[in-house]
Parts: C-alpha cells; structure tokens; sequence
C-alpha cells in the first residue's frame, strides 16, 4: 500500500518535470524562432507596402491613403521645381 503511494508521487513528479522541460524548451528555443520569422515576415510587407507606394508616386505623379475622411495626398517631390507657392509669396513680399 505504502509503495503504491511512493509511485503515484513519484510518476506526477515525473509528469510535473517533463511539462516544465517542455514549457522551458518552448520559451527558449522555439518561441523565439516563432517570433523571429513573424518580425522578419512583417518588415517583408512593410518593405513591399513601401515599394508599391514609390511606384504609384511615381507612375502617377500622387497616391492618396486614407480611410473614409481621413486621408493623406503624397505628392512626387522635385527639388529643382522648388515648393508649390514659394514664387506666390515672392512675389506678393
């Protein structure tokens, strides 16, 4: 009876360090790989996000982002042309 009890406590004891070496295994090795792929495939799209965008700017000459009422205009820059305006206010000084 005595020795029945012994191996009860001693297979949980057995199942508690197994599930700890799992959960220690998963946090130092396998999460970070996990994490590390997810980051990596994220700045990939922040990367295309990006190129698309130039690509737009500069077949069209503009690209408008936003949702609903809030959005933004970005516009192909030239410095030779100078800022739109600036000859405007020249002018009228």
């Amino acid at each position: 009876m005595g020795g029945n009890m012994k191996d009860k406590k001693f297979l949980i004891a057995m199942v508690v360090i197994v599930v700890l070496a799992l959960v220690l295994l998963y946090v130092l090795l396998i999460g970070p790989k996990i994490q590390g792929y997810v980051v990596q495939r994220q700045i990939d799209a922040q990367q295309v996000a990006v190129q698309t965008i130039v690509q737009v700017v500069n077949q069209q000459g503009y690209v408008v982002l936003g949702q609903g009422n809030d959005s933004i205009i970005l516009v192909k820059y030239n410095p030779e042309q100078g800022q739109p305006g600036q000859g405007q206010l020249n002018q009228q000084q």
